[in-house]
């Protein structure tokens, strides 16, 4: 027997969660053979109902005693949740203890992914999926915690027995309107830890001590541990920290905020008491999440598929790259329509200062016009650059520009397999996309 707010979710012997917004619904859930209507309405029901104050909190009580054996892991910020978060999906799983993954790439289960249609569901699917990873004998879930969900509440109830604070820049304007409101909405995971209350932070974050609650054991990269050297190639970075001694790790993921993703996820497995000496040898098994940082061989060129869509992302991303030896970095960039229109100029200051020639396309438009968005974009733009709005056009035309060693960035989007234009929902995925025109290419000269 499951709880849902989602009247399409029940099936027989299912409860229905009533309240304002979904009220009209119960006849749907009442066909799909619900058994029980709660609500917090004063309306009466055609099936046995019960009133309570709060669905919330009944859903919150009525799950809370069979998932306390789980360990939970949150992971906020404005990047690296994901990337962190599949680090310790990863780790975990390596190391023999069975995890569970909810987040933006999906739901993560015994090598099995059911897509998500947000970074964190909704508080009835959130809570069905941890029993879901309890019924198949997992012993932790960690998962994505977003802005959204904090100030929506949708991980009512729910306690962490250890969380990490990436970082927090520029993002999510459009819905928060103010970063005032953005970190208050962050800081409310920093109140929601259990047992041991780890909370994982780094000091090269600017408002990392904003995120510091006395309640928590708090741990902070930069400060209670020392990085010593990073060394950063096309196939991975090597890393030289000193807590309590030297340690030294290779790890197949490129960039210096991938030093950060890996460090968050490794603390976190060490202070929840997982014996992490073990997984030294086997970090070269680790891979980046679909669509961060995936890289794509073209002759003697590389292509870098990545989510990068706030100004932060993408000058990280494209610092990265910058120290690499190479011949010249094109980037492909956009903006995502109905969204934030401020960190539009900025991500175009931001791609032309770090690359050689841009190409700048759409990127979900939605239903926005795309000149429109196009003219906040090129407020910043400067150096050599082009506008393609067709983004399939605008990725041929990158992969075509390579010549000789050198960089393709094709951002915003990464694992995303669509494009939002208008009311459509097309399918488009930039690796499938690189991939065809790199085949196509192959067939030409063969």
């Amino acid at each position: 027997m499951r709880l849902w707010i989602d009247s399409n979710k029940i099936k027989k012997g299912d409860i229905f969660l009533v309240n304002d917004k979904n009220k009209k619904y119960v006849s749907n859930a009442i066909d799909n053979k619900a058994s029980l209507i709660i609500t917090e309405t004063n309306d009466e029901f055609d099936i046995e109902t019960k009133q309570v104050k709060s669905i919330y909190d009944y859903i919150k009580e009525y799950y809370e005693e069979k998932i306390k054996d789980i360990k939970l892991i949150g992971i906020t910020g404005t990047n690296g949740k994901t990337t962190t978060c599949y680090l310790i999906y990863q780790i975990l799983n390596m190391i023999g203890v069975k995890t569970a993954y909810i987040g933006t790439i999906g739901f993560y289960l015994d090598d099995n992914v059911i897509s998500l249609d947000n970074t964190t569901p909704s508080i009835d699917i959130l809570y069905n999926l941890i029993m879901d990873a309890k019924d198949k004998n997992c012993k932790v879930v960690v998962m994505e915690v977003s802005s959204h969900a904090l100030k929506q509440d949708r991980v009512h109830g729910l306690l962490f027995d250890a969380i990490a604070v990436t970082n927090i820049t520029q993002d999510h304007l459009d819905y928060h309107l103010t970063m005032g409101d953005y970190i208050k909405s962050k800081k409310k995971i920093i109140h929601m830890t259990k047992n041991n209350k780890i909370c994982i932070l780094n000091k090269k974050g600017k408002r990392y001590k904003r995120f510091i609650n006395n309640d928590n054991n708090n741990f902070i990269i930069g400060k209670d541990i020392k990085i010593n050297l990073v060394i950063n190639d096309l196939n991975g970075t090597k890393i030289i920290i000193k807590d309590d001694i030297n340690k030294c790790f290779n790890i197949p993921l490129v960039g210096t905020f991938n030093v950060y993703n890996f460090l968050y996820a490794y603390y976190i497995i060490k202070k929840l008491g997982y014996n992490v000496n073990c997984i030294k040898d086997k970090l070269y098994l680790l891979s980046e999440p679909p669509g961060r940082m995936q890289k794509i061989k073209y002759k003697n060129n590389v292509i870098f598929v990545d989510y990068a869509h706030t100004p932060d992302a993408v000058k990280k991303v494209l610092k990265t790259v910058k120290k690499i030896k190479n011949n010249g970095i094109i980037t492909i960039v956009g903006c995502g329509g109905n969204r934030d229109k401020t960190k539009r100029p900025i991500m175009a200051k931001i791609t032309c200062k770090y690359s050689s020639y841009i190409i700048f396309t759409n990127d979900n438009p939605r239903k926005e016009n795309e000149q429109e968005i196009m003219k906040d974009i090129l407020k910043g733009a400067s150096g050599k650059y082009e506008v393609i709005y067709d983004r399939y056009d605008a990725i041929k035309r990158g992969i075509e520009l390579l010549d000789n060693n050198m960089i393709l960035m094709v951002l915003g989007k990464g694992h995303e397999d669509y494009q939002i234009i208008g009311d459509k929902k097309l399918h488009f995925s930039d690796v499938e996309v690189i991939n065809d025109i790199i085949s196509y290419k192959k067939t030409l000269f063969h």
